[in-house]
């Protein structure tokens, strides 16, 4: 029997990507899965299109940075199922631009995308999570190991959801509820995927391909092995790998590395 049958997950960001194919993966294995996104249509297509496959789906548009949204979401689903035993906090956005470039007024944006939305979600759900013995992840990626120029805030965010799940690993201790932190790696686009510029306003994100990139699937097959086997910490990717290796012992020659591959880009040498 899988181990997330008859399971109640929910995944928030789940109308596209990684979080979409968490989703499939998850109604494959006979989870009930609670999905969510804002509500722009496409999380009803994505509802209609796990349901037609015959998986037990719940779609909750709520914009998971407002904490009246997140208690909606969290109230639905217990209203609907009666439990929580998973919540991924997969949602998630990225700002690109120099911090002294982004206006004043759009800072928060990433700040409640990928930090407040795990934290209230979570907060809202340990309750709930201690009755089912369940668990919680937080998906981070590699700007959470070590900041990144031109990405600072959202680099800011996901370093912000390290010290979150370092807290609860200890704060949980003795309740059952697990708590994981995932730092994916160089992840293949969805066509159309968007990110924030400094002014705060959407477009989509170039396509790219580099050595060791993963595709979403693989991606979410690496966050349920986590879940399934209670693994606290993971980076993906040999590169991510090499990258957190790096930042552990030689943290000064990352930041070197960095700071010259911008300069290079930005600057026009070093």
């Amino acid at each position: 029997m899988s181990f997330f049958r008859n399971k109640v997950v929910i995944v928030t960001g789940s109308s596209s990507g990684i979080g979409k194919a968490l989703a499939l993966k998850l109604g494959e294995q006979g989870a009930k899965v609670v999905i969510n996104s804002r509500g722009d249509g496409k999380l009803q297509q994505v509802a209609d299109e796990l349901s037609a496959k015959g998986y037990d789906i719940l779609a909750v548009a709520a914009n998971v940075g407002k904490l009246d949204d997140c208690r909606r979401l969290v109230d639905t689903t217990l209203g609907h199922y009666g439990r929580i035993d998973v919540l991924i906090n997969n949602a998630g956005a990225n700002m690109h631009g120099r911090v002294e470039d982004t206006d004043p007024e759009v800072l928060h944006l990433p700040m409640e995308i990928n930090y407040l939305s795990a934290l209230y979600m979570t907060r809202l759900c340990i309750p709930a999570l201690k009755e089912s013995r369940g668990g919680v992840l937080f998906v981070s990626s590699l700007a959470g190991i070590h900041g990144l120029p031109i990405n600072a805030v959202y680099s800011s965010a996901k370093m912000g959801l390290r010290a979150l799940a370092e807290c609860l690993k200890a704060e949980l201790t003795g309740t059952g509820v697990y708590a994981g932190i995932a730092y994916v790696g160089i992840t293949e686009n969805e066509k159309g995927k968007t990110i924030y510029n400094a002014k705060g306003e959407k477009f989509v994100r170039p396509d790219f391909n580099m050595l060791g990139m993963q595709t979403i699937a693989d991606v979410a097959d690496d966050i349920l092995w986590m879940i399934r086997t209670r693994r606290f910490k993971h980076v993906f990717t040999f590169p991510g790998k090499l990258q957190a290796f790096l930042n552990s012992l030689f943290p000064e020659l990352v930041q070197y590395l960095l700071t010259k591959a911008y300069l290079r880009r930005h600057r026009g040498g070093w």
